[in-house]
């Protein structure tokens, strides 16, 4: 009876880790930003924990004005947005709030270093 608890101990965490990561929908290139977030042109982002990171030549406003385009595009709709000299952010999220994004554009050196952090819930 003791080495069933046992094995139950252990094999019931693991079925069930299982099946959540077998049924969470992944992108098939887990650098790929979500489909619903879309590249900036001329863009290559890599994913930095739960973030994606690139830089562009284009000023922030260009950048911003790409994303809030793209994002209305897929249902996800600017909350608030802001700039300046250090460049711009951007936070969107369709009306149900089970996708929301924030995009922090820095101004560096005649670049733009852009963050986008998306948050997609189940």
């Amino acid at each position: 009876m003791a080495r069933v608890l046992r094995a139950c101990c252990w094999t019931m965490p693991a079925a069930l880790w299982i099946l959540t990561w077998g049924c969470t929908s992944r992108p098939s290139d887990p650098n790929a930003l979500p489909a619903w977030i879309g590249s900036y042109p001329g863009s290559s982002p890599h994913a930095t924990g739960s973030a994606y990171v690139f830089e562009t030549k284009d000023d922030a406003e260009k950048v911003l004005n790409f994303y809030e385009q793209q994002l209305d595009r897929s249902g996800v709709h600017k909350e608030a947005r802001g700039g300046g000299e250090y460049g711009g952010f951007l936070s969107a999220a369709d009306d149900s709030h089970s996708r929301n994004v924030m995009i922090d554009v820095r101004a560096a050196q005649g670049t733009s270093e852009v963050t986008i952090t998306p948050v997609q819930k189940k």
